[in-house]
């Protein structure tokens, strides 16, 4: 069987799931503070979720999961 997730959906599904497997393995190591106060991840996390996102979309794809567009 096949899904089919609206793109909003589906990016957003893929996403959650890469930031809670970073969150869970690298608690300590995620953030930094900018000097303007914006948070975001450090350089080294950001390279981790996006190799999460593409390991939990290639998982999804496995499964049937897909973007409808």
């Amino acid at each position: 069987m096949k899904i089919k997730l609206p793109n909003y959906i589906y990016v957003e599904l893929y996403a959650e799931m890469a930031a809670a497997i970073l969150e869970e393995h690298y608690p300590d190591e995620l953030h930094t503070t900018e000097e303007n106060g914006d948070v975001r991840y450090t350089e080294r996390a950001q390279d981790i979720y996006i190799e999460y996102c593409n390991l939990v979309e290639t998982v999804l794809e496995k499964v049937g999961i897909k973007s409808a567009s």
